[in-house]
């Protein structure tokens, strides 16, 4: 038996690409292990942000077929390596959490899919930001920013926050001119160097203001705290 290094499946546990015995697996090690969780949660805000950072666009059709050249690629080079090639040698240095991309060959495919799309996703993005679908960036207090896109998407990005506290979380309010802050489901917690990333749901349209305030786990129907961030949108 050789001990198994679960610090290489990080970036595929937050990619979701797991098997569901990998996951119970992962997970029931992560209860114990605080070194793993440490590096679970510092990358879980870079993973979460993930599906924002490009506008959702309709992949091109060549797109598979060049999935599948590198996928095939791969299966000919791990043959020619032998059956042994992809199991885990019996000590296995710690990889660099920025690495946590690079995954066993079984899960390959998963981590192609995802660097393509999110790479097509970001050229038609680009494209779409320098015409008709502008960004624009409104800082807020501290170091937090509101994201919002001619689209009616927005997100708001917060770092250098400090964590809501025990049975505690932030919840997103929006406040139109005159009227008291609407709830929203948008709760969300801090990683431990204070970052954090959240959907603000609904249009912005008319929105006065955009709050955030510290409140009971599970959130209220009113704030009971003053906020923490405050961000008018343009």
């Amino acid at each position: 038996m050789t001990e198994y290094d679960f610090h290489e499946d990080v970036g595929a546990y937050l990619l979701g690409a797991l098997s569901e015995s990998e996951t119970l697996a992962f997970e029931d090690q992560l209860r114990v292990d605080p070194d793993l969780k440490a590096e679970v949660d510092h990358l879980r805000v870079a993973s979460d942000a993930l599906p924002n950072s490009p506008i959702q666009m309709t992949p091109p059709p060549e797109l598979k077929s060049r999935v599948m050249a590198i996928v095939n690629a791969e299966a000919e080079l791990l043959h020619a390596a032998g059956a042994g090639a992809d199991r885990p040698a019996a000590v296995k240095p710690r990889r660099n959490p920025l690495a946590w991309f690079t995954l066993r060959p079984g899960l390959a495919l998963a981590a192609t899919v995802l660097v393509l799309a999110l790479g097509v996703g970001a050229l038609v993005g680009s494209s779409a930001l320098d015409g008709g679908d502008e960004t624009t960036t409104v800082a807020t207090l501290g170091s937090a920013k509101l994201i919002q896109r001619d689209s009616g998407h927005s997100t708001l990005v917060a770092s250098k926050l400090k964590s809501p506290g025990p049975g505690r979380v932030y919840q997103v309010w929006l406040q139109h001119k005159g009227e008291a802050p609407e709830p929203t489901n948008a709760l969300f917690s801090t990683n431990k160097n204070g970052e954090a990333s959240v959907d603000v749901p609904g249009s912005l349209k008319d929105v006065d203001a955009v709050l955030v305030t510290n409140e009971p786990e599970g959130g209220s129907t009113a704030p009971t705290t003053k906020p923490v961030i405050a961000a008018n949108p343009a």
